[in-house]
C-alpha cells in the first residue's frame, strides 16, 4: 500500500495542535496559569540571540544564561513551532525561509503565539515542593511538550494530564529535592503502562538510569516514528518555570537558540518587529563540530528532516534515496532521514562520505552567520565554545562580557566548569575527542573554504593538532 506521508506528517501536526488546545482552554479557566491576553512578541523590547553552527555548544551557553533572571527563554529549540505553523523543510528546499512568507502575518501571528505559550524566566526547580500553582503549571507544560514529542499517539488530555498529576504528587511526597531526570524516570514509566510507544531512550538523559530503570525496554536506532518529527530526539527534559507576563517582554531580555536560525535571521528580526536584536556568535573549532556531528548522524537522535516524500516527488527519474556513506547503510532510516540543519544545497551532499556532509554542515552555518551579520550590521559579540570549558576563571570572564555586551550588570554569580550541565551529548565529553578520526577529518580541513572559514573565525590550522 502505498503511504501518503505528507498527508500523514499533516495529521501529525493536526493533532498535535488540538491537543495543545484542549490543553490551554482548560489552562484558560485558570486565569492564574493562562497567557495575558493580547500579549505577543511585538511586545519584547530587548533579545540577545545566540548563533552557532549544530554541534557547537549552543545548547550549552543557552542553559547557562538562562540562569540569570535578567533573560527569559522557551525551554528549548523554536523549531518544533516552526513546523506547528507550516514553517519547516517539509515544505521549502531547505531550512532558510522563502523571502516571500516573510511578508505573511498569518505565520507570524501563529508562531508569535507558540512562542509565547513556552516562554518561562527565572530557574525555579525547588518552588514544585511547596508552590501548587507552578506544579499545576508544570503538568499542563509537559503535557503540552509530549504532544510535541510523540505526534503519533493518540493521547487523551484528562488521562495524560492526571496522570502526570500522581506521579508529581508522589514525588513530591517522597522527595525533598526535585531532580528532573529521575522525575521523568517515574512518569515515564507510569505513561508507557498506556501509551506503548513512549520509549524512554529518546530523552536527554543519561543511558545508564534508564538502563536501570527500564531494563526490558530495546535501545531504538531509528526515529520515534517513520513519517514526521515535530521535535527531534533526544527529547528535552522541562523544569517546572514561571511564565512571563507582559512587564518579563518589557523589562528583561528574551534569550533565543535554534540551530537552524543560522538560516533564518531575517525573518527573526520580522518575529521581532520592535526588539533590539543582539547577537552572540558562538564558535567552535571544526575538528570538534565535524566529528561532534558525525557522532550524532551514527547516534539514536536528532532525526529532523524526512526527505522520503522529497525523493519520491521527482518525476522523470527513478526514485533515490540518501546515500551517505557512513551512515545510509547503518539502519533502514537512513535512506530517508536527514539529521540537524538542512542547509541550502544539501542536494549535493545526499550520496558523499558522512564526514563531508558534516563539514558541508559546519561551514554552510558559519558561512549564512557571518554573511547576516555582515549585512545587517547588528550588535555582536563573538564567543569561542574553547573559552566556556576552558577553566573557571575563563569562564567567568567570559560570562562577564556576555553579561555587558547584553547589558545586565555583572551581579549574578556563575558556575565554573564543575557545574557545566552535559546537554544532548552523544558521549561523555573530553578533550579532543575529534583526534580518534584525525585521518578523517584532516583532510576536510585543509580543504579550501574549511580553512579559509577557519582563518575568519580565528582558528589556526597550522595550530590544528591543539584545538579542544
Amino acid at each position: 500500500m502505498k503511504i501518503d506521508f505528507k498527508k500523514l506528517s499533516a495529521g501529525y501536526v493536526k493533532g498535535a495542535i488540538l491537543f495543545r488546545k484542549s490543553v490551554f482552554d482548560a489552562m484558560s479557566v485558570n486565569k492564574k496559569m493562562g497567557l495575558p491576553r493580547q500579549m505577543s512578541l511585538g511586545d519584547v523590547k530587548k533579545a540577545v540571540v545566540i548563533s552557532a553552527a549544530s554541534r557547537s555548544g549552543s545548547s550549552l551557553l543557552f542553559a547557562l544564561l538562562k540562569q540569570d533572571p535578567h533573560f527569559y527563554a522557551m525551554a528549548g529549540e523554536s523549531t518544533p513551532f516552526y513546523k506547528l505553523n507550516g514553517l519547516s523543510s517539509d515544505r521549502f528546499p531547505s531550512d532558510e525561509i522563502p523571502k516571500g512568507l516573510m511578508e505573511t502575518t498569518d505565520y507570524i501571528l501563529g508562531l508569535s503565539r507558540d512562542i509565547l505559550s513556552d516562554l518561562s524566566c527565572g530557574n525555579h526547580e525547588g518552588d514544585v515542593f511547596n508552590d501548587d500553582t507552578l506544579s499545576d503549571g508544570y503538568v499542563n507544560d509537559l503535557a503540552l511538550r509530549f504532544a510535541l514529542q510523540w505526534p503519533q499517539v493518540d493521547f487523551n488530555d484528562g488521562t495524560l494530564r492526571g496522570l502526570t498529576q500522581k506521579v508529581l504528587n508522589a514525588y513530591r511526597k517522597n522527595h525533598k529535592i526535585f531532580r528532573k531526570e529521575l522525575f521523568y524516570l517515574e512518569l515515564l514509566r507510569v505513561l508507557r503502562q498506556v501509551y506503548h510507544d513512549i520509549n524512554p531512550y529518546y530523552y536527554d538523559i543519561p543511558e545508564g538510569m534508564i538502563r536501570r530503570k527500564f531494563p526490558d525496554v530495546a535501545i531504538p536506532q531509528g526515529p520515534p516514528n517513520n513519517i514526521f518529527m515535530i521535535e527531534e530526539p533526544p527529547f528535552i527534559l522541562l523544569s517546572p518555570l514561571r511564565r512571563v507576563n507582559r512587564e518579563t517582554l518589557s523589562d528583561k531580555i528574551l534569550l533565543m537558540k535554534t540551530s537552524a536560525d543560522a538560516y533564518r535571521m531575517d525573518f527573526i528580526e520580522k518575529l521581532l518587529p520592535n526588539a533590539e536584536i543582539k547577537v552572540v556568535q558562538l564558535t567552535r573549532n571544526p575538528a570538534a563540530s565535524i566529528n561532534g556531528l558525525y557522532d550524532g548522524w551514527r547516534y539514536r537522535g536528532f532525526f529532523s528532516h524526512n526527505l522520503e516524500t522529497f525523493f519520491k516527488s521527482k518525476t522523470g527519474k527513478k526514485p533515490g534515496m540518501l546515500a551517505i556513506g557512513g551512515y545510509s547503510g547503518h539502519h533502514p532510516s537512513g535512506k530517508w532521514w536527514w539529521k540537524y540543519d538542512l542547509p541550502p544545497g544539501w542536494q549535493a551532499y545526499v550520496r558523499q562520505p558522512l564526514e563531508k556532509v558534516c563539514a558541508f554542515q559546519w561551514y554552510a552555518a558559519n558561512k549564512a552567520i557571518r554573511e547576516y551579520l555582515q549585512k545587517s550590521g547588528k550588535k555582536v559579540c563573538r564567543v569561542k565554545y574553547e573559552d566556556i570549558i576552558d577553566g573557571r576563571e575563563r569562564w567567568k570572564e567570559l560570562l562577564a562580557r556576555i553579561k555587558n555586551f547584553a547589558g545586565i550588570p555583572d551581579q549574578v554569580s556563575s558556575p565554573g566548569p564543575a557545574a557545566l550541565p552535559v546537554i544532548q551529548a552523544t558521549q561523555p565529553p573530553r578533550a579532543q575527542r575529534w583526534r580518534h578520526r584525525e585521518g578523517l577529518i584532516w583532510p576536510l580541513i585543509n580543504s579550501r573554504n574549511i580553512r579559509g572559514m577557519c582563518q575568519a573565525l580565528g582558528y589556526d590550522p597550522g595550530r590544528f593538532k591543539e584545538w579542544l
